[in-house]
């Protein structure tokens, strides 16, 4: 059973018979609430989490409780994520105005010397990141992102979209990215947050509480249905401040040996974009490259133990 408990102004969230799990802290930053989740004593190694885009910081909430004991694990609600508000321009979502956000946020927090765990969008602004601060970044891992630069993949989807066998959209600029996002975003709707939740069961390679808590904070309930709380246009200023800021770009300019890189395998179909992508790591980079097999996007939720495994051996 879930529990929760207020301390010093931060709610301590813990399962019955387990001890704590998470706490939960409010930050104000330009104006802006700010909320983040912590596992773990400070005077552990710290490790900060940037999940991504339309997830929130609590999809590291499995980790979390894994590494608890080892790690100060600090997870943070990007902007119109989670419980953490919107910017109100989508110029503030650019790469430049994201790094200085998380960097207001972490010296807000304290945090410094640490290692980064960042998932799809949150690896791109992680990568961006060590490019202006790599000097407080010991170690990153990269969760099944930080490798898609949008030229190259508009490219190699447009080229597979020519095979009558290619059953997926033809995503070849950034306004068809964002016209199929925001259609996606917008059309995201259950009857009823019980039917939600069957629905991220059925495609949970392994379902658990901690899952069902973290699904349950990506959403929100709005004229009685179940929506993201992560709105269309979040979603596609997330998109135009990658395509704006190519993550290619930086690969040269980082220390790669600090960096490893985690791929998802499935769906197999999207292979061969993977390794078109992946091609610009390996010519300009020496990034440490992985495959996690059986996994999809959400490659932390299907294979804990192998992200746990890879940070233990990482972040030491």
């Amino acid at each position: 059973m879930l529990q929760w408990t207020v301390v010093c102004g931060t709610i301590v969230f813990m399962f019955q018979g387990r001890g704590p799990i998470m706490k939960e802290q409010v930050i104000h930053i330009d104006g802006y609430r700010v909320r983040i989740n912590t596992w773990g004593e400070t005077y552990l190694p710290t490790i900060v989490c940037l999940h991504g885009l339309g997830n929130s910081s609590l999809s590291f909430l499995e980790i979390g409780e894994a590494l608890k004991s080892e790690y100060h694990m600090v997870s943070i609600d990007l902007p119109g994520h989670g419980r953490s508000e919107a910017f109100k321009s989508e110029e503030e979502y650019s790469m430049t105005g994201m790094v200085g956000w998380i960097h207001d946020v972490l010296a807000k927090l304290g945090v410094s010397g640490f290692y980064f765990l960042a998932h799809s969008y949150g690896a791109d602004i992680a990568l961006h990141f060590m490019k202006e601060y790599g000097s407080s970044v010991i170690r990153t891992i990269l969760i099944d992102g930080g490798y898609t630069t949008k030229k190259s993949f508009y490219e190699i989807v447009d080229g597979l979209a020519q095979s009558p066998d290619w059953k997926w959209p033809n995503i070849n600029s950034v306004e068809k990215e964002v016209h199929y996002t925001t259609e996606s975003f917008t059309a995201f709707e259950y009857p009823s947050l019980t039917a939600f939740l069957e629905n991220e069961e059925a495609k949970a390679s392994e379902w658990s509480t901690l899952k069902r808590k973290a699904s349950e904070d990506y959403v929100k309930e709005v004229d009685g249905k179940i929506k993201l709380i992560a709105t269309p246009e979040v979603a596609t200023a997330a998109i135009r401040s990658m395509a704006q800021s190519p993550i290619r770009d930086l690969y040269q300019e980082l220390d790669s040996e600090k960096i490893t890189l985690l791929v998802a395998t499935l769906p197999a179909e999207f292979s061969v974009i993977n390794e078109g992508l992946l091609e610009d790591v390996k010519r300009m980079s020496d990034i440490t490259i992985k495959y996690i097999e059986d996994t999809t996007h959400m490659l932390h939720w299907d294979d804990r133990e192998a992200v746990v495994g890879e940070i233990r051996r990482d972040f030491k």
